[in-house]
């Protein structure tokens, strides 16, 4: 079990805006430059070697690539413990005063940055702005509101920030007694997977819960109580029965500009919807739902592979 609280983001454009049909790099990138400028403390050009890089907002946020001998299991990095979930796709113009919604999933002890994370992207909207650049610049944007699903915790009229309140508990529940014979999943935004060293254009059932075993056992060994006693190569072997009867998938290419690597790539995956039939699909539901908060597949920090349950 981990903790974790949803924020979401009422913002307002100050300028006219246009914006790519997914922009969760942007967000990403900007909120990253902002985040170190204001909380690194003894300006290293990289954290690798930064003794306190665990406490400081950017250092336990976006650089994660060290792990400790202990949990070096079957991944060599901790996971963000950060899930960006943005409207796909998103409106590629607007114009001043629009609003637009956005939310931000903070897992464990990411929550208590909050302020810093809030001061970074009020900085990006006002320095930076996102989206193409125009003649008057890039989309400017101001927040309006910031709120979790039961409390308002800032206004921009009151400009005071409250406390979120008890984060809740991320776990895996008990499955159905009932037989569960047909599911459908949809990838809301676009799911990035590997199998057999090539990215996926097809979701078999087995790839969809080999993917959530990893998810899930990555995230409860660096912010729970440990790996999950789960029977793995049951559920996989389980998982290959399962049939795919109807697949409607697309594969849709996400750009970013990386700004170590100086250039543009492309973070591609599919989305639409799968649908799943088999003997017994329910104990295989506990992870999948588990993964629609946290989402899975790579690049979840950018809110790729953002997973629901149709149906429920």
């Amino acid at each position: 079990m981990i903790h974790y609280q949803t924020y979401h983001f009422d913002c307002a454009w100050t300028s006219r805006a246009f914006m790519p049909s997914y922009w969760g790099s942007a967000l990403r990138g900007g909120m990253g430059k902002w985040l170190k400028k204001a909380t690194c403390a003894l300006r290293h050009n990289q954290c690798s070697g930064c003794a306190i890089r665990n406490t400081c907002a950017y250092g336990y946020i976006f650089e994660t690539e060290s792990t400790t001998p202990a949990k070096k299991q079957s991944v060599n990095a901790r996971p963000h413990p950060i899930v960006l979930q943005l409207p796909y796709p998103s409106n590629f113009s607007t114009k001043e005063g629009d609003h637009f919604l956005f939310s931000i999933v903070l897992i464990d002890k990411a929550q208590t940055f909050l302020p810093h994370i809030i001061y970074s992207i009020t900085k990006l909207g006002k320095e930076d702005g996102i989206g193409a650049k125009t003649n008057h610049g890039y989309g400017r944007f101001e927040i309006c509101s910031i709120s979790t699903d039961k409390h308002i915790l800032y206004k921009k009229e009151d400009g005071e920030l409250t406390l979120a309140g008890q984060p809740k508990a991320l776990e895996l529940t008990n499955g159905s007694h009932k037989p569960v014979t047909k599911m459908v999943i949809e990838f809301r935004t676009p799911f990035r997977v590997k199998y057999k060293g090539k990215f996926s254009y097809r979701i078999p059932f087995h790839l969809l819960v080999r993917t959530a075993l990893r998810r899930v056992s990555t995230l409860e060994t660096f912010y729970g109580p440990g790996e999950p006693d789960l029977d793995y190569l049951g559920l996989i072997n389980a998982a290959h029965d399962v049939l795919t009867t109807k697949e409607d998938l697309k594969w849709h290419e996400v750009p970013r500009f990386s700004s170590r690597q100086k250039q543009k790539m492309m973070i591609g995956g599919v989305v639409g919807q799968a649908a799943y039939e088999g003997e017994n699909l329910a104990p295989f539901a506990p992870l999948l739902q588990y993964c629609e908060t946290v989402h899975l597949g790579k690049q979840t920090f950018f809110g790729l592979g953002r997973i629901r349950i149709a149906g429920k």
